[in-house]
């Protein structure tokens, strides 16, 4: 059940970073981070619907799903994190500016 949820939650995420990614792509630096976190959670919805679930449903567990399951987790932590990496030059800055730093957040 909690592959699920987490599932749903992500597909909200990444609409509202599509939202986000398309109000900030003429900004390069923005547009980066946007995109590579929308990728990343593409690859953990994946890593919750067809694999997790799959493997957690049957009785005997599925080895392709969770090698499934282990390649999108890689995926995904390979694109968040110089996502998070890039947007640590705004985000730790000593006086950071809040417009930049809404335009790699996901939108309300």
């Amino acid at each position: 059940m909690a592959d699920v949820t987490n599932a749903a939650s992500y597909i909200v995420r990444v609409i509202l970073q599509i939202r986000s990614a398309a109000s900030a792509c003429p900004e390069p630096k923005a547009c980066a981070i946007n995109i590579m976190n929308i990728i990343s959670s593409f690859a953990w919805i994946s890593q919750f619907t067809t694999a997790l679930a799959v493997s957690d449903c049957w009785t005997k567990g599925s080895q392709k799903a969770l090698c499934a399951a282990d390649i999108s987790d890689m995926v995904a932590a390979v694109t968040n994190g110089p996502a998070a990496g890039i947007a640590t030059t705004s985000d730790c800055a000593d006086m950071p500016d809040p417009v930049e730093e809404e335009k790699h957040l996901p939108m309300d």
